[in-house]
Order: C-alpha cells, then sequence, then structure tokens
C-alpha cells in the first residue's frame, strides 16, 4: 500500500480508501461488512469513509460494528463522516426539520450521533457533505473549531463546495481566527474531472488542501459493466431505482450521450487489455496518477473485487506520460486549463 499527505495536514492515509456510502438495512449483511473492512485492512488501508446520511445512520453503525471487529489501536485507523442529511436511522419518513444543513446545533448534534454509530470517541475528518447556502460561514467554521479545540475531532473539511466557496470559508477563518477546512472530498473520475483538474487547481497550488475523491468508477461505468449499453443482472433492482443510480444513468446515457460513451468505454477496455490489466483498474490506476489526489475511495460487493482495486497501487506506474496522452485522446474531455499569455499555449493537463 501507498500511502499519502493528506494535504497540508501532515497525517497519511492510504492511497485507496474503503467507504460505506452503499449500505443496506438487512441486520444479517452485518458480518459481510466486517469482512470487506476486515480484508481492507489486512490490504494496508487506514482510511475509512461514512456519513450520516448513508442508510441514514445505518453505514455508521455498521462501519462501527466492523472497525470495532478489527480490534487494532485507534490511533492505527483514520475515520471520516459527513454532516448534511441526518435523520433517525433507517427511517427517512423521520427526517426533521433541523436535521438538514450545516447549522451549529446540526453540526455538533449530528457529529455526537455519529460518534455514538460508530462506537468512537472521536472521527479524525468531519466534512460538510454539501454547501449551505443558509448559514453564515462564521457560524459553520465556529461550530467545527469548538469541535476540533473539545477534541471531538482532528480536521474538518468540505464535500462537492465550489472553489469560491472554499476560498471564502477560508478568508473568513483566517479573519476570525478560526481554523480552516484542510480538505475537500469531490467526485473525481475519467468523466467527471473538471472540477478536480481545473476549479480546484488554484486550492491544491496554494493551499495544499487535500482530496479524498469518491466514485473513481463512476457508480461502475467505468469497470465496464455497462459496455454494452443496457443495465447487467449483477446490479439489484434497488440498486437500480437509487437516486444516484438513475441520475448517472440519466446524465450518462442519455440519447444524446450514449453512443459517444459506449465507444469511448469499449476502445478504453480494450486499451487496459493492451497494458494487462482491466478495465476498473486503468480507471483507477489513472485517478492515482494524478498528484492531488490523496485517496481515492472504493467499495465492493465481493472482497475479490477490492483485491483487484488494490493491485492498482503497484500498477499505477504503468501509465507513462505517452500511456496518458494516448487515454486523452480517447476520452476527449480534457478539463480547459486556461491559457499562459506569456507563451499563448494552453496550460499543461495536471497529472
Amino acid at each position: 500500500m501507498e500511502y499519502r499527505n493528506l494535504g497540508n495536514t501532515g497525517l497519511k492515509v492510504s492511497v485507496i480508501s474503503f467507504g460505506t456510502m452503499v449500505v443496506t438495512d438487512d441486520p444479517s449483511l452485518q458480518e459481510k461488512t466486517n469482512e470487506h473492512v476486515k480484508k481492507a485492512w489486512d490490504l494496508g488501508i487506514n482510511y475509512f469513509d461514512t456519513s450520516e446520511y448513508y442508510g441514514y445512520g445505518l453505514g455508521e453503525v455498521q462501519l462501527g460494528v466492523a472497525l470495532k471487529s478489527l480490534n487494532v489501536p485507534r490511533e492505527d485507523i483514520v475515520v471520516s463522516t459527513k454532516i448534511f442529511l441526518g435523520s433517525k436511522i433507517g427511517d427517512i419518513n423521520s427526517q426533521k426539520i433541523n436535521s438538514i444543513g450545516l447549522s451549529r446545533k446540526h453540526i455538533k448534534e449530528g457529529v455526537k450521533n455519529s460518534l455514538k454509530r460508530l462506537q468512537l470517541d472521536y472521527a479524525d475528518i468531519v466534512f460538510c457533505h454539501r454547501f449551505d447556502h443558509e448559514t453564515p460561514f462564521e457560524e459553520i467554521a465556529r461550530a467545527f473549531t469548538e469541535l476540533i479545540q473539545s477534541g471531538v475531532i482532528h480536521y474538518w473539511g468540505t464535500s462537492e463546495w465550489s472553489a469560491a466557496n472554499i476560498f471564502e470559508m477560508r478568508e473568513i477563518c483566517a479573519e476570525k481566527n478560526l481554523i480552516k477546512p484542510c480538505v475537500e472530498q469531490p467526485q473525481y473520475n475519467m468523466i467527471a474531472r473538471d472540477r478536480v483538474e481545473s476549479e480546484y487547481a488554484r486550492l491544491f497550488d496554494k493551499h495544499r488542501m487535500g482530496s479524498t475523491v469518491w466514485s473513481p468508477l463512476a457508480q461502475g461505468i467505468l469497470a465496464g459493466k455497462y459496455n454494452l449499453g443496457g443495465i447487467p443482472e449483477s446490479v439489484r433492482f434497488e440498486a437500480q431505482n437509487s437516486f444516484i443510480f438513475k441520475r448517472y444513468w440519466n446524465n450518462f446515457f442519455s440519447p444524446e450521450k450514449k453512443d459517444h460513451l459506449l465507444r469511448v468505454l469499449n476502445l478504453l477496455d480494450d486499451y487496459a487489455k493492451e497494458l494487462g490489466m482491466t478495465q476498473a483498474q486503468l480507471a483507477m490506476c489513472w485517478v492515482l496518477t494524478n498528484k492531488d489526489v490523496s485517496t481515492a475511495i472504493t467499495g465492493c460487493s465481493r472482497t475479490e473485487q477490492l483485491e483487484e482495486t488494490v493491485k492498482c497501487v503497484q500498477m499505477y506506474s504503468k501509465l507513462t506520460t505517452q500511456v496518458l496522452e494516448k487515454i486523452e485522446k480517447i476520452l476527449d474531455n480534457t478539463p480547459d486549463q486556461g491559457v499562459n499569455y506569456k507563451t499563448f499555449t494552453p496550460l499543461p493537463t495536471r497529472r
């Protein structure tokens, strides 16, 4: 396993991490979660991610039980959760008005409840799961500063915030002598890359923000499951009807995008075989070559999938400059990096 700095914090996290975004309310599957977390630990993964939103608390419960079963020192593992959409465990209909957003009340009560579900005394990182347009920046920063000063959490970050909002938050923290967010959790993969490679470029260069990227395989689209354009039998009915799946399907397999995407996916599959890896491994290796990625969050339905993913740590060196250039031609979606007006040439792709 390779370990990278989480931005400018000094904290070391495994370059591949384990997340619990996909959860189930079937108690009998806790044993499966335990198995996956143990396999992740055995493979060298030390960073585990969850959220109060995943299964409305069940993701935290399952991860907490699984981590406890490892029976390893707390200082050896890094655990993060996210605050924004909270509710009674497993009951979407019980959501209350103040269990949503980033008010001081919800941040503090949400973190307290998350730690109880995780069976932990503290969380290493807590993310603002989305931006709250109704809560002042200072209110959010002061709540997280107090949590850090009380030892309940160590760091705080943002998830899917705009670069403008992160810059503004950091300015307010500096002005008010509050602790700044140090890490962002954005989506990043071969299909969704503009935000990380273009919008956040200045954040990474100037402030050395850490990044814990999610969906490196684009919800399985880059794993080869959908190269024929249909939904395979391995995708469960409940998964097909989830909000995230429907959003991905509509975004990427709409009539005007489907033919182009299928062409790209099949070209990637062919090129992956030339390189001696699977399409999923190629997609993960591509993410790992980006120097601004601290860790890529993954999950699995079988431990064998996790083993194949972790092999990418030894494989991504195959992605030389020439290989990356060929991938860029296949993808044909290089983000606009702007123009260097001293040379009148486009700025290079960030890798």
